[in-house]
């Protein structure tokens, strides 16, 4: 049997992730959130995110709203209305309980539910891993680029297939885009490629 993860290991895995995806805990001078052991606010160049983690989906179920108010009285309170950051607030809403299957329409309700601030909401099966709970983050998270070798390649570097599928030849293509990578001149590089066939 494998051991589901506590309220605070999901807490600190959310912390890491976000921390490491270059979001800074704000520091909050509301005593109802900083009282709170399974809360914590985060904030980057472009929004706010509060994350509260609870022990049951009954707690999450019954308490959301509270966690809402809060965030949503922390962002009307320091941050003036033309600011960005006054329209991003992110609700994270963790629990690592299980999720009735009766609930799963409110769950669902709850994650599209946009009113105040957006939310994202994980529970139960949702955070089985400490994997799980940056997977429950990810549309906070910056985007990154696979580290494949397409993924460097430039568009010039795909062109010459492309073109030799329309009916150019890859040589002459390859001739034009070594130019051009190199700042050379394409014209030169042509003369010189058709004079030494």
């Amino acid at each position: 049997m494998t051991q589901s993860l506590t309220a605070t290991q999901v807490l600190a895995a959310a912390s890491e992730v976000l921390g490491a995806s270059g979001y800074a805990e704000a520091t909050v001078d509301d005593d109802r959130v900083q009282r709170s052991h399974a809360s914590r606010v985060f904030e980057d160049a472009y929004g706010i995110v509060a994350v509260h983690v609870f022990d049951s989906w009954q707690e999450l179920a019954e308490q959301w709203h509270v966690a809402q108010g809060q965030l949503a009285d922390l962002i009307s309170t320091h941050l003036r209305s033309p600011e960005p950051k006054t329209w991003e607030g992110y609700l994270v809403l963790l629990t690592p309980g299980l999720l009735p299957a009766m609930e799963t329409v409110a769950l669902n309700d709850l994650r599209n539910d946009t009113n105040r601030v957006r939310k994202i909401v994980a529970a139960g099966g949702d955070l089985g891993t400490l994997g799980d709970v940056r997977g429950a983050l990810l549309p906070l998270l910056p985007l990154t680029l696979e580290d494949s070798p397409a993924a460097g390649a430039g568009v010039l570097e795909l062109l010459p297939e492309l073109l030799e599928n329309a009916g150019i030849s890859r040589a002459i293509t390859g001739v034009v885009v070594g130019a051009s990578t190199s700042n050379d001149s394409v014209l030169d590089r042509l003369h010189e490629f058709r004079t030494t066939r």
